[in-house]
């Protein structure tokens, strides 16, 4: 009798468990339906500012109306078309893939297909090119990296706006971000009567006008120059004969830059002219004429003071007669000698067009090491000057012709000019591109072929070589007044 309890007793719990595990579920699956991708790479290479479109081609049974599309890059979403028309604005800061989703909205199913892509730069090397168009300026760029692209129109096909005023300068202007201590680069376009615009120098973006973050007063922008932004320096500019630092903050960006009063002088105050230069290589200072006190000046690039230029005469040479305290004429041209000296051109009231050489030295003061007086007729108000960064010659044109002044050999007079080449048209810009590091020896001049368009030559630098054109861009529209070689 007791076996039969137990028997029972042991029944119950498999009754029990039987009952706890019984299936209650639905069996009718649903069989989700395929969604092919095609017509779309793994990987894809694209041109910053370059338009591009994607149409990848979607083959299922689920109905068209049922379906929606997305293409995004991580987290940030591009476009909810089913082609992808896009154009990138800036390179990518991760390594994120760009993705296509198909999301199938009665099922919530998504379908993606990942692509890893590049966004390479067009503008990292190559030629900015800046003129007056009709009245009005305008930028364009010539393109070495992929492609060689030409972009007639820069600024206003990327910021969608035209630039204002009279074209008178750009330039490129490197810096060292203070986080990453890594060097980019901005390009500076100068207009008068106008805005001048700083550009991101990657992606030709406008990040400021240089009017709009003055302080204390109306900028009319003359000049403006600096090596580098960094943390010991700083960029100037010029504004109605004074000299303004725009002085970095603490990460060495031009975002976190400032500008300051003008830079003090002495007690006779100065007002220096639009050219500048720097002299002395791994010095600290720049040079400027003052107009009004009829002298050279110098001013500190590390420093909030401008320190008038102790400027004495070397011995022995043509310069003993000059008053350093009282130069004659106005500044025409200035720029930096391939050997450090500063180079200064100075017009006087009788017309004639005479060169300084100074030699800089790193606490600031200068000497003045020689002079020359060019023959009358070999250069006149618009003429051009490049130093060259080999030799020591100042390249310089006159109308249609180029030349080249030896600085060794001023004692020769008018055989210290060089005839280098006659071209078809008139010089109207010139800049000599120099960097070791970078491979970089290119001589650019710009010529205006007819009234409304002018051509970019690329010359030979080597003056044997009588200004061999190694290339030539042509059809550029309005008059070319300044052009850059822009180097990353």
């Amino acid at each position: 009798m007791k076996k039969k309890y137990l028997l029972l007793l042991l029944c119950v719990p498999a009754f029990l468990l039987s009952a706890c595990i019984e299936d209650q579920g639905n069996y009718n699956y649903i069989t989700l339906k395929e969604v092919g991708i095609t017509n779309l790479s793994d990987s894809y290479r694209f041109i910053l500012q370059g338009p591009f479109t994607l149409a990848p081609k979607i083959t299922t049974d689920i109905d068209s109306s049922s379906l929606s599309y997305s293409w995004r890059i991580g987290a940030d979403t591009l476009s909810k078309q089913k082609t992808l028309s896009y154009t990138f604005t800036k390179t990518l800061l991760s390594s994120d893939p760009l993705t296509f989703d198909v999301l199938d909205k009665t099922t919530n199913v998504r379908y993606s297909k990942t692509i890893q892509i590049n966004v390479v730069s067009p503008f990292q090397t190559g030629w900015l090119v800046l003129g007056n168009n009709n009245g009005a300026p305008k930028l364009s760029f010539f393109s070495y990296e992929e492609g060689l692209n030409y972009y007639p129109d820069v600024y206003s096909e990327v910021n969608k706006e035209a630039l204002t005023g009279t074209a008178k300068m750009v330039k490129q202007l490197n810096y060292m971000d203070g986080s990453t201590a890594v060097y980019y680069d901005r390009v500076s376009v100068i207009c008068e009567n106008g805005k001048s615009p700083e550009l991101d120098g990657n992606s030709m973006i406008r990040r400021k006008f240089y009017e709009d973050e003055f302080k204390g007063k109306t900028l009319y922008l003359g000049a403006i120059n600096s090596e580098y932004y960094s943390n010991d320096n700083a960029l100037f500019i010029i504004s109605e004969g004074k000299i303004y630092e725009k002085a970095p903050g603490a990460m060495g960006s031009p975002d976190d830059a400032y500008y300051q009063y003008a830079l003090d002088g002495d007690s006779k105050g100065y007002k220096v002219a639009d050219n500048y230069t720097k002299g002395y290589n791994y010095g600290d200072y720049y040079l400027a004429v003052d107009e009004l006190n009829h002298r050279y000046v110098s001013f500190s690039r590390s420093s909030l003071s401008a320190k008038v230029a102790s400027l004495t005469l070397a011995k022995g040479t043509s310069t003993s007669l000059i008053d350093p305290e009282n130069l004659e004429g106005s500044s025409v041209w200035m720029g930096q000698g391939y050997n450090g000296n500063a180079l200064s051109i100075l017009k006087t009231s009788a017309g004639k067009y005479i060169l300084h050489v100074l030699s800089g030295s790193w606490d600031g003061s200068w000497t003045l090491v020689n002079k020359y007086q060019f023959p009358d007729g070999v250069i006149d108000d618009e003429s051009c000057f490049a130093p060259h960064k080999v030799n020591p010659y100042l390249m310089i044109s006159t109308g249609k012709k180029l030349m080249a002044l030896n600085l060794e050999a001023f004692s020769a007079g008018d055989a210290a000019i060089n005839d280098i080449c006659t071209y078809e048209a008139s010089i109207t810009a010139m800049h000599y591109a120099y960097n070791i590091n970078k491979l970089v020896n290119e001589l650019g001049i710009a010529i205006q072929t007819t009234t409304s368009s002018s051509s970019l030559l690329i010359i030979n630098p080597s003056l044997t070589s009588k200004g061999e054109v190694l290339k030539r861009y042509d059809n550029i529209a309005g008059k070319t007044v300044s052009i850059w070689r822009k180097i990353m």
